[in-house]
């Protein structure tokens, strides 16, 4: 944890396995595109005394914990408010194009967002339907509450493999009727009503709701694609850029990435043959994560939080 005072200081998941994978060198650069609370900009900067961190991140509340970094390491640390697909236009513009050493993404909602329930993150807190990592653009609410069943249960099932979607978008609309959906609880009411749990250790039957609209309301899956793409384009030969995630989109999206990215070829299809490459497909990474890297039995019984954590990791060629 960053300050052991703050009950809502989040601890970082893989943090070793992670910060291991970056060259240790005099005088590097390292970006890291998900802030948070600071805990792997902090490893980076205790671990390397030359280096320099450039961190990046679309809350504007985490700004207070980077005033705190700013004063602690001054010039070696940068905060700046932006999202991972302005990657390449905020290095263009601090001129780090081909002078980054590491870049690690730490992806999904942090327990300072959680437990927040002004945030609306939580489905076992009650608060508004809001769900924004920046403080801007569409909420929870105004999507649940303006959107149609199909919309809805397309949602539910593309950004939260639902299995339930059409189920829990149909209850919504019948909700709706009646009154606007305006708290989270009011949502794992709705959705409790449709899907019940199967035992007492099966997951919150509103998990994976959540889990999508977070991701539709943030445009997810797209700051991820555009965030891997800039990484590339901005690290310098021999760079590393590791990502870590928390559920099987996100991992499959950062997976076949860095394997058309390494040069190989992928069907998704195990009964077709495997082609062969050709000029079409990139071939401007090495992958160092043979192997997706996850959490120990201890961390997980340590840091439930961590329990779905997948870490993969490509050095630039």
């Amino acid at each position: 944890m960053i300050i052991s005072n703050d009950n809502f200081a989040h601890t970082p998941v893989l943090l070793k396995e992670s910060i291991n994978l970056f060259p240790n060198q005099k005088n590097t650069i390292f970006i890291d595109g998900t802030f948070g609370d600071g805990g792997h900009t902090r490893a980076l900067l205790e671990k390397n005394k030359t280096c320099k961190v450039y961190a990046i991140d679309r809350d504007p509340s985490v700004k207070k914990k980077a005033v705190f970094f700013q004063k602690k390491y001054n010039k070696r640390f940068k905060f700046i408010l932006g999202k991972i697909s302005d990657l390449e236009i905020i290095a263009n513009r601090e001129k780090l194009v081909n002078k980054v050493t590491g870049i690690i993404f730490d992806l999904g909602v942090s327990i300072r967002q959680l437990k927040d329930s002004k945030r609306g993150f939580s489905f076992q807190k009650d608060g508004p339907l809001d769900m924004r990592m920046s403080d801007t653009g569409l909420t929870v609410e105004e999507f649940i509450n303006s959107n149609g069943e199909k919309n809805i249960a397309d949602i539910l099932f593309n950004y939260g493999e639902e299995k339930s979607s059409r189920k829990i978008a149909k209850a919504i609309i019948t909700y709706k009727k009646k009154k606007r959906i305006l708290s989270t609880l009011e949502l794992v009411g709705i959705i409790k009503s449709v899907k019940k749990s199967r035992t007492k250790r099966s997951i919150n039957p509103a998990t994976k709701t959540f889990q999508a609209l977070r991701i539709y309301v943030n445009d997810e899956i797209n700051e991820l694609k555009e965030g891997l793409i800039s990484a590339i384009n901005i690290l310098k030969k021999k760079g590393v850029l590791a990502i870590i995630s928390f559920h099987s989109i996100e991992d499959r999206i950062v997976k076949n990435f860095f394997k058309k990215h390494s040069g190989k070829i992928y069907n998704k299809s195990r009964y077709l043959p495997q082609l062969q490459p050709n000029n079409n497909i990139e071939d401007n990474l090495r992958i160092i994560t043979k192997k997706v890297i996850k959490p120990m039995k201890k961390e997980i019984e340590s840091n439930y939080y961590s329990r779905s954590a997948k870490l993969r990791a490509a050095e630039k060629k």
